[in-house]
């Protein structure tokens, strides 16, 4: 067997293994919420709300694509917003197939950077864009925490919950401080000027340092930006578990805290978006909240996640001769 060959047949024995597990996930909560799943089924369901958490869903994913878009346009790189768009929902359709949601944007990155002269600031938008992403995921959760802080119904498990979330976002602030106030670089000067491949990341995350560092505010509003599609995501995910179920939905507050959290599972390394864990996860954490089944109700967004996906093959498909140039 060539050596070619050989990593490319355990590639994909490991994506068939992770396959296989995400659809034992999803058996599982299929089999364990088998009665409420029949309820559901069997009574009508308004077409009329899913329209609508579709096109917040559609718009908060056009408006990802935007956020880094003024990423990009901030290093100075010629990039027009179509192209944007056409490899953002080609990028989207890649984050439900390639196991972890950042599959798609090794996909943005690398047709990115085909298209452009200077590649390591064309990736680098890629990094930052997905680190203010996170940031702003978790700071929508952590602000949702603060004012549910106090409510009658927030128990202890809700509140190690909140505190989880604005430790992730401490967290998530540090990490810019050390890239952006290039720390490490002060303290292991010589750390880029060896072989290997931990040289070649750290010359790169400084060039990714030294390119947004004048550029501060377009990182800041970018976050805010994470914050407004994540919003949008929130009240789609909320509109579908209302048609689901019309009485006993929690607050929009309750999902402003959960719904962060559980699409956050979605990075994990697991094929169609982390087919099934995420409905296990979302079960647990809307739990907490007294809602009539968390797993369904992120079955639910999981439809409009992948229509989504559905109109960026489209897309794929009408620009496939442009990126089989790319891919040439």
């Amino acid at each position: 067997m060539s050596q070619v060959a050989r990593p490319a047949r355990r590639s994909t024995a490991v994506n068939v293994a992770l396959a296989l597990v995400a659809f034992a996930l999803l058996a599982w909560t299929l089999y364990g919420n088998r009665v409420e799943l029949r309820k559901v089924l069997n009574r009508p369901l308004d077409p009329g709300p899913i329209a609508v958490a579709f096109g917040i869903y559609m718009l908060g994913l056009v408006w990802t694509f935007y956020r880094w878009w003024t990423l990009v346009r901030a290093l100075g790189l010629p990039f027009p917003f179509r192209d944007a768009l056409r490899l953002g929902f080609i990028g989207n359709v890649f984050n439900l197939v390639i196991p972890g949601a950042v599959g798609g944007d090794l996909v943005k990155a690398a047709y990115l950077s085909r298209e452009q002269s200077r590649k390591t600031l064309a990736i680098s938008s890629m990094i930052v864009d997905r680190i203010v992403g996170l940031l702003g995921l978790f700071l929508l959760a952590a602000i949702a925490g603060a004012f549910a802080w106090n409510r009658p119904g927030t128990g202890p498990e809700v509140k190690r919950l909140i505190v989880l979330a604005w430790c992730a976002v401490g967290a998530g602030f540090v990490g810019l401080v050390v890239i952006f106030g290039q720390l490490v670089t002060r303290f292991f000067p010589n750390a880029g000027k060896r072989e290997g491949k931990f040289s070649v990341v750290f010359n790169e995350l400084k060039e990714m340092a030294a390119a947004y560092r004048g550029r501060l505010g377009v990182v800041g509003a970018a976050i805010v930006m994470s914050m407004g599609n994540h919003s949008l995501n929130v009240t789609a995910f909320y509109l579908m578990g209302r048609t689901l179920f019309p009485a006993g939905v929690p607050s929009l507050v309750d999902h402003f805290l959960m719904v962060p959290l559980t699409l956050f599972t979605t990075a994990a390394p697991l094929p169609f978006g982390s087919l099934g864990l995420s409905e296990q996860v979302s079960e647990r954490l809307f739990d907490l909240v007294k809602h009539p089944n968390g797993a369904l109700a992120m079955l639910a967004f999981r439809v409009l996640m992948y229509g989504g996906g559905i109109v960026g093959a489209f897309v794929y498909l009408a620009n496939a001769r442009q990126v089989r140039k790319l891919v040439d």
